[in-house]
């Protein structure tokens, strides 16, 4: 067994170096091991390893852009005004690349990739054109040439005679959105405003918070801009959308709330300690003990993670209220001592208690270890890294540095406490406070409701949302991440593949099951269609060629020399119109089997009837429909199922744990005070209107954990000095709970629904488990209660 001395030199090195691995890890990289991206927190996809690829890859190459649309009633104005603006955006160095005026080689790129194989190239009208009406094509050359506004060359006439590349050029261009070129810019025309389209691709990841710190800059130069440019009648606009804004939003946010919560935990901490135990040593101690367990929490979960994500240290700020309890209990017992204080008989009254609080807290916590939801491992082993370090501090170091008593002087509230703690040994009070407020808790618990959105994780500010929605309206570009996933073996294949699922899609439009969809089928015909389209073509030459040689008195008689040349996915992302649509091709990705399979998403947008898109992927390994957001919060529904078992199992140890020490029957008066609170606190929160979720039942196991603590106080008073130290106990575990509800009361003020409803629960919980915790006391006799 190590002596005191030797205890408190083996967790001071350990301390020493933990210290000097947050300095590493602070100091070692160019960023703070600080994670926002809230995707962190979700689990992978393990049924499917492409799918988890694919949906990486998508809502990267989408949260790194941004993108900007500048509008004004005036057309002059607003081009002159993007122009400006989108030279001034390389100044922030925000950005890698920029699109703003389209170039010339640009505009040519189109023609360029597919006007050397536009004999293989038809849209689906001219399909059916061309098989069953040939001479309806002629018949529209004529009308066309005729047309004075038609813009037709003799040179493209001579080269394309059937016009077949420039409808089939306009309607693939349509596709790319409802922009026209005027001075080099995208621009579009929405409720009698002129806008223009600029996007951007960030210079590293949106949740990178170095660039969330340049989007102030970004702020001011767009209010340079529209000031610049606003008329008296026609006041200019810059609207903006892009995952960067939600993610500085959910940055500040957390931080904000770690302030709030981290600070106000603190200063409530600071003037509990000041005004009982009127000394700074307990401030300073109780101080220690906190710092010790943040720091050791952090350490152990970059070290393990890699990082820590700032959902994680909202939690953690709150820890502040838990890990102060042990040194509560004993700086308690310090002040009630007097001059009569030995420093290891003080640690050894409490040790038992703050051991089985301690080992019940950590039943709670590591049993979400075993769920393969990062953001649950990790809050787990913060919690539960903080306290045992805090533990650890109480009992390795309080001895040596509390060894001195403290001035004599009466406890506090002695007598407010001692009347307190009499009204709790009558039966009234202790048979029917718990079975009132057990029955008002059920009758809350029949209201309960739950939402397992996984989008109640993040605060949406109004402001951004209707931002996107404008954007959208306006450009009908969508940041959707809803989508199939589409598998095969061979490049071909996959293009068979998305040709037929573009088929079916068509045909859900056509039903009003879906607003419309992109694909690279849209782009790339498949290797049987363009020999499909070839053949028609040529028989199209081969019949009408003389008609219309006639009909327009041509010199050369119309006549086919092309040769068959497949285009192919190659040539395509070869072309820099191919810029905007790559990330869509995964190209081959490998499966639960090793085995490689050549993957592409197809982008889903506005999907009115969700059955009819999931109905497409039934029994079909190769089709596969992605969403994340649904996904991941049926997920929170299983994890919530499964943390309930969890609760109760956890609940079942501890009563077996404490039904050893104390007995069948006392271990029952020790848990009643934390299921009741427990209760309550769902009940409370379900009463408020606020749905329940996962965190709600991680709020239980807390509840658990503290209301076990409080218990075992109460359990542990001697009979023989049972007034005397319940008053002491009650002191401690009161300052504790005030410290708990300052800190994770605090949660309840979060924007973020989760944290919000995490919050109520935990008020609500700690309440009622200070309330019932007398319970746990065996009731003395009259005469033992003054000694």
């Amino acid at each position: 067994m190590f002596s005191n001395s030797k205890l408190a030199s083996l967790w001071l090195a350990i301390m020493l170096i933990l210290v000097a691995a947050l300095g590493y890890q602070l100091t070692a990289r160019k960023q703070l091991p600080i994670e926002t991206n809230i995707l962190a927190l979700l689990p992978e996809n393990r049924q499917d390893p492409i799918a988890q690829q694919a949906f990486d890859h998508i809502a990267t190459s989408m949260s790194d852009k941004v993108v900007f649309v500048v509008g004004s009633k005036d057309s002059d104005t607003m081009l002159k005004a993007a122009k400006d603006f989108s030279q001034a955006l390389p100044s922030l160095d925000m950005f890698s690349h920029i699109d703003a005026e389209v170039s010339q080689d640009q505009q040519q790129a189109w023609a360029k990739l597919y006007y050397p194989k536009r004999f293989q190239l038809l849209t689906p009208e001219q399909q059916n054109r061309l098989q069953h009406h040939p001479e309806q094509q002629t018949q529209n050359v004529i009308h066309t040439l005729y047309n004075p506004f038609s813009g037709i060359t003799g040179t493209e006439l001579k080269n394309d005679p059937f016009l077949l590349f420039r409808e089939y050029l306009a309607d693939l261009t349509a596709k790319t959105g409802k922009f026209s070129l005027k001075q080099g810019f995208l621009t579009t025309e929405y409720q009698d405003k002129h806008y223009a389209l600029i996007t951007a691709n960030l210079k590293g990841s949106a949740y990178n918070i170095g660039l969330q710190d340049k989007l102030p800059a970004l702020t001011s130069l767009e209010q340079q801009i529209e000031s610049k440019y606003s008329l008296t009648d026609s006041p200019l606009a810059i609207e903006q959308t892009g995952v960067i804004f939600y993610a500085a939003h959910g940055t500040q946010s957390a931080e904000n709330e770690i302030s709030t919560i981290g600070l106000g935990s603190l200063l409530g901490i600071v003037i509990l300690l000041i005004a009982v135990y009127r000394s700074t040593l307990p401030l300073a101690l109780a101080l220690l003990s906190i710092s010790c367990g943040l720091v050791a929490a952090f350490v152990t979960t970059v070290a393990i993670f890699g990082k820590v994500h700032l959902f994680s240290l909202v939690f953690g700020a709150s820890l502040i209220g838990v890990s102060i309890d042990y040194a509560f209990h004993y700086l308690t017992d310090r002040l009630a001592a007097g001059k009569h204080w030995n420093a290891q008989q003080g640690l050894k009254h409490i040790f038992t208690a703050i051991t089985l609080g301690l080992i019940t807290s950590l039943i709670g916590y590591l049993g979400m270890l075993v769920a393969p939801f990062p953001g649950l491992q990790q809050l787990s082993l913060f919690s539960a890294i903080g306290l045992t370090a805090a533990y650890a501090t109480v009992v390795c170091w309080y001895p040596t540095l509390a060894a001195k008593p403290s001035k004599p002087r009466a406890i506090p509230f002695a007598g407010t406490l001692g009347r307190w703690l009499h009204l709790w040994l009558q039966p009234s009070i202790r048979w029917v406070t718990p079975i009132l407020l057990a029955l008002l808790s059920i009758y809350g618990l029949t209201k309960a409701t739950y939402n397992d959105d996984i989008r109640q994780l993040q605060a949406l500010p109004a402001s951004l949302q209707h931002q996107e929605a404008t954007i959208k309206a306006i450009t009908g570009v969508s940041s959707s991440q809803q989508m199939f996933l589409v598998k095969a073996d061979s490049q071909q294949a996959l293009l068979n593949k998305i040709a037929a699922t573009d088929h079916a899609l068509d045909g859900l439009i056509k039903q009003g099951a879906l607003k419309s969809y992109q694909s690279l089928g849209q782009y790339i015909p498949t290797l049987e269609q363009q020999r499909a389209n070839f053949e028609l073509v040529q028989q199209l030459y081969k019949e009408q060629g003389t008609t219309l040689s006639q009909s327009l008195n041509l010199a050369q008689p119309v006549s086919f020399t092309a040769t068959f040349e497949p285009l192919t996915m190659a040539h395509f992302l070869a072309s820099p119109i191919s810029a905007p649509l790559r990330f869509m091709w995964l190209d081959a990705l490998k499966d639960k089997n090793g085995v490689s399979k050549y993957s592409a998403v197809i982008l889903l947008h506005d999907i009115k009837q969700q059955n009819a898109i999931e109905q497409l992927t039934h029994n079909d390994s190769e089709l596969t429909y992605l969403n994340k957001a649904d996904e991941i919060s049926a997920l929170f529904g299983q994890y919530r199922e499964h943390v309930t078992w969890l609760l109760i199992a956890a609940t079942f140890a501890i009563y077996l744990l404490l039904a050893w020490r104390y007995g069948l029957k006392q271990g029952v008066k020790m848990i009643a005070p934390s299921l009741i609170a427990g209760m309550a606190g769902i009940a409370i929160t379900s009463l408020t209107g606020t749905p329940l979720n996962l965190f709600n039942l991680l709020a239980l196991i807390l509840i658990l954990g503290i209301g076990i603590d409080y218990s075992l106080f109460f359990a542990e008073l001697k009979a023989e000095t049972a007034h005397q130290q319940g008053i002491t106990t009650l002191l401690a575990i009161t300052l504790s709970a005030l410290t708990t509800v300052l800190s994770f009361g605090l949660l309840a003020l979060s924007e973020t629904q989760a944290i919000h409803s995490f919050g109520i629960t935990v008020l609500t919980g700690i309440i009622i488990a200070w309330l019932l915790a007398p319970l746990a006391m065996s009731k003395v006799k009259p005469s033992q209660q003054h000694q």
